[in-house]
């Protein structure tokens, strides 16, 4: 099985095809993250994983097998940016509608209104502190495999990642203490 610190041998058909089949939806959802474009995202993965076959026999798997797709997706991801000369923030999994002052102020708000809350402020992260917190809590990677993905220190990870959730804890606070107005500060 395979777990992401695996470093399989590329060249053996069977382990390539797990490789592919264990990494390919995390991997999309980073892509599309970066890109903000499902279309996009999918043709980021298809190029990955195509240039990974081609240097199957040069490819040296140092760190892991998942810092290495993730580092490729996000350089492929930003290229496909510039290439199209167009600026994307992070996007969220969906499509997101709500505002946060239509959200209201009942005493309970929905566990899908809250998701989206959170989605909309992860969003409004800067671009590096939302990369970093979207690869440690939405695909699940070490803090090691974070900073060598992005080119940072492990303590620079731990400081985006630590500022994250102070910022989203503090406007989770305001939202249960029902002031909307400061939502978007």
């Amino acid at each position: 099985m395979l777990d992401g610190t695996a470093r399989p041998h590329l060249a053996d058909r069977a382990a390539f095809t797990e490789a592919f089949r264990y990494f390919y939806e995390p991997l999309v959802r980073y892509a599309q993250r970066i890109t903000g474009d499902a279309s996009s995202a999918g043709d980021v993965i298809q190029d990955v994983f195509a240039k990974l076959w081609e240097d199957r026999e040069r490819i040296t798997v140092e760190v892991s097998l998942n810092a290495l797709l993730y580092t490729m997706v996000r350089n492929r991801a930003l290229n496909a940016i510039r290439r199209n000369k167009r600026i994307a923030d992070v996007a969220v999994e969906e499509a997101l509608d709500v505002r946060e002052e239509d959200v209201g102020s009942d005493d309970r708000l929905g566990a899908e209104d809250l998701r989206r809350c959170l989605h909309r402020w992860i969003d409004a992260l800067p671009p590096r502190r939302r990369e970093a917190f979207t690869l440690s809590r939405y695909h699940g990677l070490s803090h090691h495999e974070i900073a060598d993905i992005m080119g940072l220190s492990e303590r620079t990870v731990d400081t985006h990642i630590l500022l994250a959730l102070r910022t989203l804890r503090e406007r989770l606070d305001r939202l249960h203490n029902e002031d909307p107005s400061t939502l978007d500060q």
